[in-house]
């Protein structure tokens, strides 16, 4: 059941979320990295999860409805997470868990967004932090040996609650 009450929902940001063990496994990559590098970074207090799409429109009936009838054509499916991996983008990095099954997640994505030959599923650990402070936590993280899966049943949706996501609901595949 979804926890706002007053104010519209216009804000949605749809995803794929981990069970707790695995945001755990998060949280303290998180800590490690913040030891590491001395200072707090953006996405530091962000929960671990794999982004699919934002929408940010009043019509949010219309979206819950395209994005559940298209999940009830899914079949749930295991995501096998294995070690870290580094997107470059000039000045800074994203170290983050890589998914080693993308093609379920890319099919989803494109299924409800459109194709898109740069989405790549992974689940964030630091995002477009400075080189200097990748170079610092790197050293210590690269050769981290992390495996774990999970069985991906629904897309979870986040509704903007002020400045901060708050869970709106699940849609559950294949009409569950």
């Amino acid at each position: 059941m979804n926890r706002l009450i007053n104010n519209p929902v216009q804000e949605l940001f749809f995803l794929i979320s981990p069970p707790p063990h695995i945001m755990s496994d998060v949280s303290v990559l998180k800590d490690d990295i913040q030891f590491l590098i001395g200072h707090e970074f953006d996405d530091r207090y962000s929960k671990g999860y794999i982004s699919l799409f934002q929408y940010n429109d009043e019509h949010i009936d219309d979206i819950i409805q395209h994005v559940a009838t298209k999940a009830a054509h899914f079949k749930p499916f295991n995501v096998f997470i294995k070690n870290l991996n580094v997107f470059h983008y000039g000045a800074t990095r994203t170290i983050y868990l890589d998914i080693v099954n993308k093609y379920p997640i890319r099919d989803i994505f494109e299924r409800l967004v459109k194709e898109d030959i740069h989405y790549t599923p992974h689940i964030s650990i630091a995002k477009n932090i400075a080189t200097e402070d990748f170079l610092k936590s790197w050293a210590y993280l690269k050769d981290l040996s992390y495996s774990q899966h999970f069985l991906c049943d629904r897309i979870t949706v986040l509704a903007r609650e002020e400045k901060r996501w708050v869970h709106f609901r699940d849609i559950m595949f294949g009409g569950i």
